[in-house]
C-alpha cells in the first residue's frame, strides 16, 4: 500500500495484523535533542520582542484584579499570576510530549503501538486546549464581572440624575387669580431619600451625593425663614405696649418681635439625611478627608437632635432656636454662626471653634466645650447647667446675665481680663486665668499649650 513515497507491509498473525511502516521523515534539521531548547529560546526571544506590549497586558490585567469587588474573583486572579509560571512549564512540557510523540511515530509497531501513539497525541493536544483555555475562563469571568460592574454603574448615574433633576421640580399654583410656581416639596422629598439610598447602596457615590445635599441645603436655605404673620402680630403687640405706631419701633424691638419659621419640610428632611450618616459613610469621609459645607445657611428652628456633625463647616450659619439635643458637633467650625435660643442639650462641642457665635438665651446644659475656641462669643442669658468648659478659650467672650455659671466652671476654662463674666462671679485665680488683658497672639499661644499639657489638639 502507498504511503508518504513508501508503502506499508501488513501481515497477518496470529495475533492480529502486523503493520510495516516507512520511517516518518519530518521536514526540519532538528533532532529529538535539541528540539527542546530551540523552542525555549523561540520562545524566549519572542517575549523580549514584546515584552514591551506583554506587560501593558499584564499590567492591565493587574489593574483589573484590583477594581474587582468581588473577593472570591480577586483571589482566582492573585492565584493565577502565583501559578502563572507553573502554567508555561505544562505548556511547554505539552509542546515538548508532542514534538517527541511525532518524531517517534514511524517507529510504532503494530496496530496497538500506533493506536497508543495516536491517542497519546490527541489527550497532548486536549490538554494543551485545556491548558490555552485556563487563563482564557478566568479572564472571561473578570470580563464578564466587569460588564456587571459597568451595567450597574449606568443604572446608578442614570438614577442620580434622574433624582438630582427632581431635586428642582416645581409645580404650578393659582392663588387668588395669579398662577405662580412652588417648590414640589414631595417630589423633592422622594428624590433626597432616593439619594440617601444610593448613598448607602453604592459607597463610591456617597462623598458625591452628601456634597449634592449640602450644596442644595445652601441654595435652598440662603435666606432666613421667617413666620410673617406671628411676627407681624409680635410687632402690633409691641407698639400697642409701648403706644406707638409700628413703623415707630426701633430696630432692637423689631428684633425682639421676630419668629422664624420651621424649615422647610425638603430642607429638614436634608438636615436629617445628614445627620443620620452611618458609621460606614463617616469611615469613607474620613477616608477621603471630606466634611460638610453648610456654610452660610439658614436654618433656624431646625431639628438636629442626635445628629453627627463632627468637624462640619457652618461659619455664618443660623442656627437661632435650633434643636441640637445629643449632637455630636466635635470640631465643628461655628465661626460667627448664630445660636440664640438654641437647645444644646448634652451636645457634644469638643475643640469646636466659635469664636464670635452668638449664643444668647441658648440652653447649655450638661454641653460639653473641652478645649473649643470662644473666643468673642456672647452668651448673654444662656443657661449653663452642668456645662463643661474645661480648656475652653473664653477671651473677649461675653457672660452677662449668664445662669447657673459658677466659678469653677470657669476655673477650667482659660481666659483673661478682657472676658466679661456675670455681675455675681469674680475671675478665677488659677493657672489658665490672668487678670491682664493678653495681646491675641500671645493668649493663644498660652491655650495652645495649656491644650497640648492636656493632650487636645
Amino acid at each position: 500500500m502507498p504511503f508518504l513515497g513508501g508503502y506499508i507491509f501488513i501481515e497477518q498473525t496470529e495475533t492480529g495484523l502486523v503493520f510495516d511502516l516507512p520511517p516518518l521523515i519530518i521536514p526540519t534539521s532538528l533532532n529529538a535533542d535539541t528540539a527542546p531548547w530551540v523552542l525555549g529560546a523561540v520562545l524566549l526571544l519572542s517575549i523580549i520582542a514584546l515584552r514591551y506590549k506583554i506587560w501593558r497586558g499584564w499590567k492591565r490585567r493587574l489593574n483589573l484584579f484590583r477594581r474587582t469587588e468581588k473577593p472570591l474573583l480577586k483571589f482566582i486572579g492573585w492565584l493565577s499570576i502565583l501559578v502563572s509560571p507553573l502554567w508555561v512549564a505544562l505548556i511547554f512540557l505539552v509542546f515538548f510530549s508532542i514534538w517527541k510523540l511525532a518524531t517517534t511515530f514511524g517507529q510504532a509497531i503494530g496496530v496497538e503501538s500506533m493506536r497508543w501513539h495516536v491517542l497519546a497525541i490527541v489527550g497532548m493536544i486536549a490538554a494543551l486546549g485545556g491548558l490555552v483555555s485556563i487563563p482564557l475562563l478566568v479572564m472571561n469571568a473578570f470580563h464578564a464581572e466587569r460588564r456587571t460592574r459597568a451595567t450597574e454603574e449606568s443604572y446608578l448615574t442614570d438614577r442620580i440624575a434622574q433624582a438630582v433633576e427632581k431635586l428642582g421640580s416645581e409645580r404650578i399654583v393659582w392663588r387668588e387669580n395669579k398662577q405662580s410656581s412652588e417648590p414640589n416639596l414631595e417630589v423633592r422629598m422622594g428624590a433626597l431619600y432616593l439619594l440617601e439610598r444610593i448613598a448607602k447602596d453604592s459607597p463610591r457615590d456617597h462623598v458625591p451625593i452628601t456634597e449634592t445635599i449640602c450644596a442644595y441645603m445652601r441654595e435652598n436655605a440662603n435666606r432666613p425663614h421667617i413666620d410673617e404673620l406671628t411676627t407681624n402680630d409680635n410687632e402690633k403687640a409691641a407698639a400697642k405696649r409701648l403706644k406707638i405706631k409700628i413703623a415707630e419701633l426701633d430696630a432692637s424691638d423689631k428684633a425682639a418681635c421676630l419668629t422664624y419659621a420651621v424649615p422647610r419640610a425638603d430642607v429638614q428632611a436634608a438636615a436629617t439625611i445628614l445627620g443620620r450618616r452611618s458609621l460606614d459613610a463617616l469611615e469613607i469621609e474620613a477616608r477621603e478627608k471630606y466634611v460638610l459645607d453648610l456654610r452660610g445657611v439658614h436654618l433656624d428652628r431646625i431639628d438636629w437632635s442626635n445628629a453627627n456633625l463632627a468637624y462640619a463647616i457652618m461659619d455664618g450659619a443660623s442656627l437661632n432656636a435650633a434643636t441640637l439635643c445629643v449632637a455630636n458637633l466635635r470640631g465643628a467650625r461655628l465661626k460667627d454662626a448664630s445660636l440664640e435660643g438654641a437647645d444644646l442639650f448634652k451636645a457634644n462641642l469638643t475643640e469646636a471653634w466659635m469664636s464670635g457665635a452668638k449664643l444668647s438665651n441658648a440652653w447649655l446644659d450638661w454641653a460639653v466645650f473641652h478645649g473649643s475656641q470662644l473666643s468673642l462669643a456672647k452668651f448673654q442669658n444662656a443657661n449653663f447647667s452642668a456645662t463643661e468648659l474645661s480648656f475652653a478659650a473664653v477671651k473677649n467672650a461675653d457672660f452677662t446675665n449668664a445662669k447657673h455659671l459658677d466659678e469653677d466652671q470657669l476655673a477650667e476654662s482659660v481666659g483673661d481680663a478682657s472676658t466679661i463674666l456675670p455681675a455675681n462671679i469674680l475671675m478665677p485665680r488659677t493657672e489658665t486665668w490672668t487678670d491682664k488683658v493678653l495681646p491675641s497672639e500671645t493668649f493663644f499661644s498660652h491655650w495652645r499649650s495649656m491644650k497640648k499639657q492636656a493632650g487636645l489638639t
